[in-house]
């Protein structure tokens, strides 16, 4: 009865990838799910887990002491990276790790981040996003674990939560240095589907997959979209480094703020955000032993039009 285990069940993607593994697992699987504390979980779905036979827990990555009753004779372990960045957050990566190792788990697997995989050889040079990202890769693949590691793209569905109120802040305008290059932004709902198929053991082993949407668009496409489907009007601006870096600074932005701010819109303009499809997912989206989830991927545009505007 081989048992799997996933971390951060409480959250976004790991309450997509939760509700999928419960979805796909065998009658023979035992499913483990765990969050930083069980009050995150809304109580009808706790009680829809555990009336599915899943043991749900509370263990924290703060807390190795917590994760080692949990990973003891588990086949796998998914773990999400939380939204801390820096030192707390690998810490609490390598806590994962080590445990895993300590307590005989066989694989892990990791949602990590488009860029992770840089082969820069100073981490300063690494975009700010994926930099943590590449930190954890480099300790599962030192740990000598099996692992299935996937690199998400941005998700589309962040798009109405994040870019668009910022504009507001910017004098109604959409501000970018990015001159026409696309992102394949992929829908949070197939990443956790992915995270929930790898953790039971579809895909290739000690493979890393790109996670990305199906279309890449640009910038000014996702900008006259949002605009069509709220009534808003604002001004896309697509600007030289140079411009941009003065406008933040400008506005007070911090210097060693824009250090990090600016390698992230640059690097997005220069490579490791212009993904164009997610190749070797999709060849995955299909029926068989070591498929990941069946059916399509979902393209930006669907992925935006499940959500609720306000016009």
């Amino acid at each position: 009865m081989p048992k799997y285990v996933l971390t951060g069940a409480d959250g976004n993607l790991g309450g997509v990838a939760a509700d999928f593994a419960v979805e796909i697992a065998k009658p023979e699987d035992e499913l483990v799910f765990t969050s930083y504390t069980l009050d995150s979980i809304p109580a009808d779905k706790l009680k829809r887990w555990q009336d599915k036979g899943v043991k749900v827990v509370a263990a924290s990555y703060d807390e190795p002491e917590t994760l080692k009753p949990v990973f003891q004779g588990a086949e796998a372990v998914s773990f999400i990276s939380t939204w801390l960045i820096g030192d707390r957050r690998r810490s609490q990566a390598k806590n994962v790790i080590d445990t895993a190792k300590a307590c005989g788990v066989k694989r892990i697997c990791y949602t990590s981040f488009v860029g992770a995989g840089s082969t820069a050889e100073n981490e300063e040079d690494i975009p700010f996003l994926p930099r943590d990202h590449h930190f954890v890769e480099q300790q599962i693949y030192a740990s000598g674990l099996q692992y299935s590691i996937q690199r998400n793209f941005l998700y589309a569905d962040n798009i109405p939560n994040f870019f668009a109120p910022s504009w507001k802040f910017t004098e109604n305008r959409w501000l970018t240095n990015t001159h026409g290059s696309r992102g394949a932004y992929v829908a949070r709902d197939d990443c956790g589907r992915v995270q929930a198929a790898l953790l039971l053991g579809r895909g290739e082993p000690n493979h890393v997959y790109d996670v990305t949407g199906p279309e890449a668009v640009s910038h000014e496409e996702i900008f006259d979209f949002m605009c069509k489907e709220t009534g808003y009007k604002a001004e896309f601006v697509d600007m030289s480094d140079e411009k941009l870096k003065k406008y933040w600074l400008g506005r007070g932005l911090p210097v060693n703020v824009y250090g990090d701010f600016s390698q992230m819109r640059v690097s997005g303009r220069v490579g490791w955000t212009s993904y164009t499809f997610s190749g070797s997912v999709r060849r995955h989206f299909t029926s068989g032993p070591n498929s990941l989830p069946s059916g399509n991927p979902l393209d930006f545009h669907s992925t935006l039009q499940r959500k609720q505007f306000s016009h």
